[in-house]
Order: structure tokens, then C-alpha cells, then sequence
């Protein structure tokens, strides 16, 4: 599993207050999470799968650090603190919330993903051209 992000460099780019003895695996996670949007995504990698060129390295750097600093400001890694509105534990009752949940995906890493061309809905440059096989 690739990990584009340090607990150094998750300190550096959201604060030494987001870094705990869970980070490690957050970052882990958010890399996942990362990977799942770069699905159709092209840019050259070294032998072990990272980004060769470093703006790209850069952006998924960027990208999983935002992850997990969403993450430590909703308080919701797993997501599921969205679905509901109400929870009762006696005679267990839940109410779906009636708007849509917060986004798996936290904004700013998209728009970073965005930016640097990695998304599938991005505009493609005439540098990516010969990649894809276009004239």
C-alpha cells in the first residue's frame, strides 16, 4: 500500500494539533482514499507506484493530508456520522438524516486532484495527448 503522506508532513501542512499516535493509519486510510479517485488518472511512477514527477507526488501529498485533517475536524473518519439525524439506544431508534451526508471526500482534496489534472473530469493538456494515443 502506498502512503503519500507523512506524519512530519501531515504537521507541516495542517498543524501539530491534527498529528496523534493514530495518524500513521489515517494517513494509510486517506492514501486509500486517495487511490479511489485516481482511478483513471495519468502520470508517470517510479518502482514502487509514486508519482515520478514531484508536483504530482506534491498534490496526492496535499490531498491526503486534507483528508485527514476533515477527518480530525468532523470527528468522522468512517463517514457514518452523516447518515443519521437521531440515534436512540433504548428500543434502538434511528432517523435517517432527510439532507445529503457529508461528502466521503473532503472538498479541498478534490479541488487539489482537480488542479493538478489527475481527475478524470479535468481538461487534458496536448502534453497528455501522446499518452492516450491522440494525434
Amino acid at each position: 500500500m502506498r502512503v503519500y503522506a507523512t506524519t512530519a508532513e501531515l504537521a507541516a501542512y495542517a498543524g501539530e494539533h491534527v498529528v496523534d499516535d493514530d495518524s500513521p493509519r489515517l494517513l494509510g486510510r486517506a492514501s486509500e482514499l486517495v487511490d479511489s479517485l485516481l482511478i483513471t488518472a495519468i502520470y508517470d511512477t517510479d518502482a514502487q507506484g509514486y508519482p515520478a514527477d514531484e508536483q504530482t507526488r506534491d498534490a496526492l501529498r496535499r490531498a491526503t493530508c486534507v483528508v485527514v485533517e476533515w477527518w480530525h475536524e468532523t470527528g468522522d473518519p468512517t463517514g457514518a456520522g452523516g447518515q443519521f439525524t437521531e440515534a436512540q439506544l433504548g428500543t434502538l431508534r434511528l432517523k435517517r438524516a432527510e439532507t445529503a451526508s457529508a461528502p466521503e471526500i473532503p472538498p479541498g482534496a478534490v479541488r487539489i486532484l482537480a488542479t493538478a489534472g489527475l481527475l478524470a473530469h479535468s481538461p487534458l493538456s496536448p502534453d497528455h495527448w501522446g499518452l492516450l494515443g491522440k494525434p
